[in-house]
């Protein structure tokens, strides 16, 4: 005892008492004060100790030596992408999407944040959750990493299952003290840890890391570095009131307190097609004048074989996925636990989420493990086309012309030989979607030319100026347009019960379509629409042959996506407005295309008749 008592720092009469009642608790107490009170202030990098230095560089050995965890490849891969994404000049916004049961809250919550708070203290952090209750708790989880002085022991199970080991050392003892000497803020919302001598003290507003949950009030700080986890809950997306509020908390709120040179990340699993995940995957910015990126464009977001899927140059956040099963990585004899774990093998971890758990998943809950374990926005056999047939992937010859742009006529084409017909899917509160189609009988072709889809109101589509004697709108402008390429729209085909409304009964619009000598076919959309023979069903063959053509360059690019965007999540979408004028279109082209009979007529007497 006198020993023990003395290589521990204090005196022998101090271990008598220890050894008593309650003597586990107070001498834990006793040392870790001891060891806290040795412990020197932030340590320069030519200070640290090999192993130290080594952990600012490799995550795994950071995981390993601080935490006890055992590194897997995907949480390397994932923090590697985020310290790299944080140290660019310009912000980054990244979604990653990964399965429930592979442990994305310890690594995103806890793990990376350490590991960048060691990289540079003076880094300024938020942990965001639904509610703050939960926001606490990680960030009192990842207090506590700061302020132990003695490696922490794993789980007696988990290292047993072979999921962890015990810590090598703690972060305050290798890297210098977290915990300010003086009284600064380090409670259970916010904390700022030390700073080196020649960066001196931040102000007490300016935390290094903070909780906030939605359910806060204001947030005002500017944060380098932000962090949501599981925002998406069910129940907050069950009515389309919901989601909306949802996005403009988003908007308003999550993503606007980025400095530049920041990284926001907006992390779990994926819940349904058109949760928030998808809607911000869907933010575009404007792409550089000097970049042109057709090739990004036809790979896009739906490519699933890799982690990092859909870093289009015109998308805002960049998209990171990781699956439960990697089908393309699979032979069927590499599911047992010890397998090797993704990229190497088909199982992300072999351990935590195995294939038994996987295989009854995928029995018993196929649609949903398409979406919760493999990141996907929904089954693609429920879908009504995938995005092979649009892409062009496996067999399918594809739906994209990659040198044709917006209103730029397909090569090859006669006026003569075409329709030229443009489809309208009115509202009177919410988006139009408009059309421009040429339809091209030798091969059944259909080329889109023109796609707008925007709130408007009856005016926004057509109106006459009495003072200056014009038409305006988009469909003077179309018409005008087509007109000058030498394939004049023939046709104008818009749902009957907005027409009504909004066409029919107007004089000016029966002047307009006398001056330029086109039809106006009102669409009855009633229970036609879920019909198996002439539903919107029909027009998934076109795709899937390739009669469908789409441009695929420029500004075309852009009014492409929002029709495959579509055509691609339908039923299960949270818009069908372009779908539904494609289908106006493809329904009434029987009614408006009457080729001439083929053969020749028998010949009969001449009194027959």
């Amino acid at each position: 005892m006198s020993r023990a008592a003395a290589a521990a720092g204090f005196s022998t009469s101090t271990a008598k008492r220890l050894e008593g009642k309650n003597g586990n608790e107070e001498g834990v107490a006793l040392v870790n004060s001891k060891r806290e009170a040795d412990l020197s202030g932030p340590k320069k990098f030519e200070d640290l100790s090999p192993e130290a230095a080594r952990a600012l560089e490799d995550f795994g050995y950071f995981q390993q030596r601080y935490f006890g965890r055992i590194a897997t490849p995907w949480q390397i891969e994932a923090a590697n992408r985020m310290i790299e994404w944080l140290d660019t000049p310009e912000k980054e916004y990244v979604v990653v999407n990964c399965p429930p049961g592979a442990g994305k809250t310890t690594l995103f919550s806890h793990d990376i944040p350490a590991w960048a708070t060691c990289r540079n203290r003076a880094v300024r952090g938020l942990l965001g959750s639904a509610t703050m209750t939960l926001a606490k708790r990680n960030l009192m989880r990842l207090k506590r990493s700061f302020e132990r002085v003695l490696p922490e022991k794993g789980d007696d199970i988990s290292v047993a299952r072979g999921l962890a080991l015990d810590a090598q050392s703690t972060l305050a003892y290798d890297f210098g003290r977290f915990k300010p000497v003086d009284r600064e803020l380090w409670s259970a919302e916010a904390f700022v840890v030390m700073q080196h001598e020649e960066a001196g003290q931040i102000s007490e507003k300016e935390a290094t890391w903070s909780a906030y949950g939605m359910d806060t009030g204001f947030l005002g700080s500017r944060l380098d570095f932000v962090i949501w986890d599981d925002l998406v809950d069910p129940r907050k997306i069950r009515t389309s009131e919901q989601k909306e509020a949802l996005e403009n908390f988003w908007q308003d709120v999550g993503e606007t307190r980025l400095e530049p040179g920041g990284l926001l990340i907006l992390q779990g699993q994926r819940i349904a097609s058109d949760d928030l995940y998808r809607f911000s995957l869907d933010m575009i910015k404007p792409a550089d004048e000097e970049e042109d990126d057709e090739d990004a464009f036809l790979e896009e977001k739906i490519s699933l074989d890799s982690p990092v899927a859909g870093d289009r140059r015109d998308k805002k956040y960049h998209h990171i996925i990781f699956k439960a099963h990697y089908e393309e990585n699979c032979d069927g004899t590499e599911h047992k636990k010890a397998a090797k774990p993704y990229p190497d093998g088909c199982l992300l971890d072999p351990r935590r989420l195995g294939w038994r758990e996987i295989s009854t998943l995928q029995a018993n809950r196929g649609e949903r493990f398409e979406v919760i374990y493999q990141q996907r926005d929904l089954d693609p056999s429920e879908v009504l086309v995938p995005h092979a047939w649009v892409f062009g992937h496996d067999e399918f010859p594809g739906c994209i012309d990659k040198d044709r742009d917006r209103l730029q006529i397909p090569e090859g084409i006669n006026a003569s030989d075409c329709i030229s017909v443009a489809s309208a899917d009115p509202s009177p509160t919410m988006f139009w979607a408009v059309q421009w189609w040429i339809y091209h009988p030798p091969s059944d072709q259909r080329f889109l030319i023109d796609l707008t889809r925007k709130k408007m109101d009856a005016p926004d589509f057509l109106d006459y100026v009495a003072q200056e004697n014009r038409f305006v709108g988009v469909m003077e402008d179309w018409q005008n347009a087509s007109e000058t390429l030498g394939f004049p729209i023939t046709t104008w085909i818009v749902e009957a019960n907005a027409a009504q409304r909004f066409l029919l009964q107007y004089d000016h619009v029966k002047r307009w379509q006398a001056r330029h000598g086109v039809d106006i076919i009102p669409h009855t959309t009633h229970r036609n629409k879920s019909d198996k023979d002439f539903g919107v069903e029909t027009i998934a063959p076109h795709y899937k042959f390739g009669r469908i053509r789409l441009p695929g360059k420029g500004e075309g690019k852009v009014v492409s996506m929002r029709l495959i965007d579509e055509v691609t999540r339908y039923p299960h979408g949270r818009t069908n407005d372009c779908v539904m004028a494609h289908w106006f279109f493809e329904w009434q082209l029987p009614n408006i295309y009457n080729p001439a009979p083929l053969g020749r007529a028998a010949w009969r007497p001449s009194w027959v008749g």
